[in-house]
């Protein structure tokens, strides 16, 4: 009867071979790994990058202004009308702030509406504050924007420091966005007329 090859009768060469194929699979395996660990780290660090979309926000109000003649007074009146509650666990307790987490940015609204007698179409204004939060706050860009019926004033500066975060509780002055080192833009902001839920949904709200 013929012998049946045995694992231990085997040659030395087939051994060293057998190692050599365990060490490059093994190497394979350690340098895919090595590369799903930095892909994912990369992944993970580019979502962690706030995404300003102060034009989801700016969509909604001149909405809102077209319907009913005047902004907002918060952020819930919004969700009331054009967001049909769908922004309600985002939106703080006073209605006058929105957390973004998505894209990480921070909102806050404040709006002018004289009364009817002395209405301009110049002063019934909705200033909107957008602040970058999150480990990557510090490289992206702060914006205050006063939204009216025709136009939009745009400032833009870097992102604010615990010191002074507590200025977009208020409307600035220009000389407050100046002493932030916030500069006006010069060319005028256009919105388009797209749905404000459709912005929201390409921005990550």
């Amino acid at each position: 009867m013929t012998n049946l090859p045995d694992k231990h009768n085997r040659s030395p060469q087939s051994r060293l071979r057998f190692t050599y194929i365990i060490l490059a699979l093994s190497l394979g395996l350690f340098v895919i790994a090595l590369l799903y660990s930095a892909w994912a780290k990369n992944r993970e660090h580019d979502a962690n990058m706030p995404v300003p979309a102060p034009e989801a926000v700016v969509v909604a109000l001149r909405s809102f202004h077209r319907q009913t003649g005047r902004f907002p007074k918060d952020f819930r009146e919004l969700n009331e009308r054009l967001w049909k509650k769908t922004r309600q666990a985002q939106i703080s307790s006073d209605g006058t702030s929105l957390v973004a987490p998505a894209s990480h940015y921070y909102y806050t609204l404040h709006t002018i509406n004289p009364a009817q007698g002395q209405r301009d179409a110049e002063r019934v204004k909705a200033a909107l504050w957008a602040v970058p939060t999150g480990e990557r706050a510090s490289e992206a860009a702060t914006y205050f924007w006063y939204v009216m019926p025709d136009k939009i004033e745009c400032w833009m500066g870097s992102a604010l420091t615990q010191e002074n975060i507590s200025v977009v509780r208020t409307i600035p002055s220009e000389q407050q966005l100046a002493l932030l080192v916030m500069t006006k833009q010069v060319s005028a902001t256009t919105v388009t007329n797209q749905s404000s839920r459709g912005f929201f949904s390409i921005f990550g709200f």
